[in-house]
């Protein structure tokens, strides 16, 4: 290893250039001076004391000040290196505190085998979901995550249920989703949670514990925007309304905008004037969010019955009035004339 190696290593363990290039002069020295180190390293003598000082602040060397000329001595290599590992070891605490582990994504993909295990997966993201939940899931095992749903839905968190392989015989229960459709077909297990996590598979993977199935756990939100969209335009339109909550009492903020389009449409076939609050920008863009407030003239969404989308999966909110009228997307939308996020409704007499 030659000597731009060495200094390249000890810049990655985080000596600048100048302290790198100090300190080897020091080490080949063994028991120096400052001007030595000032001219070996090609530093002015002034610049040449800061760096000393730095050295023996990182453990690699000590400074004899007591005679003159001011003394510098390397430590042995081997306990200046553990002078260093020390110093991170000491703040690793810190940073672990530091460390936001709730936003880290250690796991993007798995396969999940074995029934108890998808649906343990299935409880722990319904569990976990802080906006909205998206499920479909065969009658015969709702049983096995209606705690969860049922928790979920006490928080008020949006929640639409499809239950597949539905017979008349099956009782639903509004209070597992805030809004529940049925389908006699069979149909693939889906869950999606806050458009940023998704467990697809087969029914046979849940309805058989003996079934080689498995499921595909996925944490790349455009593919989880790809289940959804997948599952509303091929499974969602093709079930029967069996229960729809009420509308949110306005005003109401909304983590979700899938919920404030689902509560706006709601509100809207009730024939209420209502208005939304929220920030927007052009989408596909980073320029700064803009908050307005406008009046709702329509809905476009395929959540609620009646729908009334233009496009496949469509949720926009079209504001303005009669003379001028834009449509609003949620985060990360293409079509609409702009994106929005931080959504209240409130009642059209409000302000």
């Amino acid at each position: 290893m030659n000597e731009d190696d060495i200094i390249d290593r000890l810049t990655r363990f985080g000596l600048s250039d100048k302290e790198a290039l100090a300190y080897l002069s020091i080490l080949r020295n063994g028991n120096t001076r400052i001007s030595v180190v000032s001219e070996e390293a090609d530093l002015s003598k002034s610049y040449t004391y800061d760096v000393v000082d730095k050295l023996e602040t990182k453990s690699l060397i000590e400074i004899d000040d007591h005679v003159v000329p001011t003394q510098i001595r390397a430590l042995p290599p081997s306990q200046g290196i553990e002078n260093l590992v020390s110093q991170l070891s000491t703040i690793e605490a810190e940073l672990e505190s530091i460390f936001d582990t709730e936003n880290y994504e250690q796991e993007t993909f798995s396969i999940i085998k074995a029934r108890q295990t998808i649906l343990g997966k299935l409880n722990d993201l319904i569990g976990s979901a802080e906006s909205e939940i998206v499920l479909s899931l065969p009658a015969s095992v709702l049983d096995a995550v209606e705690e969860s749903l049922r928790s979920a839905c006490d928080q008020e968190t949006f929640c639409m249920l499809l239950i597949t392989e539905y017979d008349d015989e099956f009782s639903v229960d509004d209070s597992l989703a805030t809004i529940v459709q049925s389908w006699d077909a069979p149909a693939p297990v889906m869950l999606t949670t806050d458009r940023s996590d998704g467990v697809v598979a087969s029914a046979d993977a849940v309805l058989d514990s003996n079934s080689n199935e498995y499921a595909i756990y996925h944490a790349e939100t455009h593919i989880v925007s790809a289940l959804f969209d997948s599952f509303i335009a091929n499974h969602w339109q093709m079930g029967t309304q069996e229960y729809v909550t009420d509308a949110g009492t306005l005003p109401k903020a909304y983590d979700s905008f899938r919920h404030a389009i689902f509560d706006a449409a709601l509100h809207r076939t009730q024939d209420r004037a209502i208005e939304a609050e929220l920030s927007i920008r052009p989408p596909q863009t980073t320029d700064p969010f803009e908050t307005i407030t406008e009046p709702i003239v329509d809905v476009k969404q395929s959540l609620v019955r009646p729908y009334s989308n233009d496009l496949p999966t469509q949720e926009s909110l079209v504001l303005g009035s009669d003379d001028h009228q834009f449509e609003v997307g949620g985060p990360r939308t293409f079509l609409e004339d702009y994106e929005a996020t931080d959504v209240t409704l409130h009642p059209a007499d409000e302000f």
